[in-house]
């Protein structure tokens, strides 16, 4: 999959249309009011609107299932899996668990994680491990990893810097 949504990146390039991406959605979260509850018609939408790829970010242990089924099930979605740093208190995710994820087809990244300090100040032991955690993964199995960030910044540099690859990208917010 990632090897042809580069090739359509291309050739949309030599036809001189424009591509957006919508790098970071919750498309589990959104509200479907306007759309009759019908979330592809949310999809439909936002592709009549330029965008032409999705990429759906899980947050909790509760929502990576969900999140994997929404791009099973729209071809313009992609998915990334991991636990937030303010859902780590309800649960952090191991090493098997986002291993199992990222095998599933259509999970192109691991995430979203990180540190949040502004709001999760007494939880900064388990966001440092999950973190790293899913640093290490992404290292190991190649992923991209999208990284939240707030007022945590020197922690995110000095993580991403232990556990990261400098060979595989981070998505930071």
């Amino acid at each position: 999959m990632p090897g042809y949504a580069w090739l359509c990146c291309f050739c949309l390039l030599l036809l001189d249309v424009p591509m957006l991406i919508d790098s970071h959605c919750h498309l589990d979260r959104i509200k479907l009011d306007p759309y009759n509850g019908d979330l592809s018609a949310a999809i439909a939408a936002a592709h009549e609107r330029g965008i032409q790829q999705m990429l759906c970010i899980g947050i909790s242990l509760a929502n990576i299932q969900t999140v994997i089924d929404i791009a099973q099930a729209h071809p313009r979605v992609v998915a990334s899996v991991g636990v937030h740093p303010c859902d780590v208190k309800e649960g952090a995710a191991t090493a098997e668990q986002l291993i199992n994820w990222a095998s599933q087809p259509k999970v192109v990244a691991l995430g979203e994680t990180g540190l949040d300090y502004h709001y999760e100040t007494e939880s900064k032991d388990i966001q440092h491990e999950s973190f790293a955690l899913h640093l290490s993964v992404g290292k190991q199995l190649g992923l991209p990893v999208v990284v939240h960030t707030r007022e945590a910044k020197a922690d995110t540099l000095n993580l991403n810097k232990a556990h990261g690859s400098l060979e595989h990208s981070r998505v930071l917010h």
